[in-house]
């Protein structure tokens, strides 16, 4: 599990996510409700994640655009 940092398309502020894919910056991931977010490139404070609380953390998964699959000619 690595904590990163990521944003809402529209905001300036970064929020402090955990997750089990491997994610770099720029890479999008999504919440539970299925907003998208963008990985950002900012360290986390894990002296802010033991204090809050690791499991009050909000996981998130890495974003995995469906393929069309119509252009199989087999």
């Amino acid at each position: 599990m690595q904590y990163i940092k990521a944003k809402f398309p529209n905001s300036t502020r970064s929020y402090t996510y955990r997750t089990e894919d491997s994610v770099k910056a720029g890479d999008t991931v999504v919440n539970a409700k299925g907003a998208k977010l963008t990985v950002t490139d900012e360290s986390v404070d894990m002296a802010w994640v033991e204090t809050y609380g690791a499991d009050k953390v909000a996981v998130v998964k890495k974003y995995e655009e469906l393929e069309s699959g119509g252009d199989d000619e087999s």
